[in-house]
């Protein structure tokens, strides 16, 4: 006998409980049991909606970075790589700077300031040496590189226009 002579000889739904087995000693698979099935809480946001906060997991809730967060690492990388640092310092750097956002901590480093010239390896001088307190006279205002790393308050300070 084909599938197709067996469908049309099942004309009514088998007798019986569907959550008993139909045969004894078998263990498979049974229907449900009949009744309504009540939908539990609210509708919840697909994985890959565009609505739903991507932050909603990182700080302060754990460690991870923000996404604004992440874009101001960025961008401290790339000036602190173009002031001369290398790559290592650099991110050692802008990862303490992140913690120093989340700490509300209101010291800078040099690496920051608007008035900070030159790179590593020739010399860094502060434009703004006076304001800054760091020579009392412009040929020394020369700045080591333990300075130019140093969290510091500095009078003269100006944040780089990113």
């Amino acid at each position: 006998m084909n599938w197709l002579a067996r469908l049309k000889k099942i004309d009514t739904a088998p007798e019986g409980d569907p959550t008993e087995p139909t045969k004894p000693g078998f263990v498979g698979f049974v229907g449900t049991p009949t009744g309504h099935i009540q939908k539990t809480g609210g509708d919840s946001p697909a994985a890959n909606d565009p609505a739903a906060d991507p932050d909603r997991w990182c700080w302060p809730h754990s460690e991870a970075m923000t996404g604004a967060e992440i874009d101001t690492f960025t961008a401290r990388l790339a000036r602190f790589t173009d002031k001369g640092l290398g790559l290592g310092d650099a991110e050692a750097l802008a990862d303490k700077l992140v913690t120093r956002d989340r700490e509300s901590d209101d010291r800078r480093l040099c690496l920051e300031c608007f008035h900070l010239s030159g790179q590593s390896g020739k010399a860094w001088d502060c434009r703004n040496w006076q304001a800054a307190k760091v020579a009392s006279r412009a040929r020394d205002a020369q700045l080591s590189a333990a300075l130019v790393t140093q969290l510091q308050r500095c009078d003269g300070f100006k944040e780089v226009n990113a």
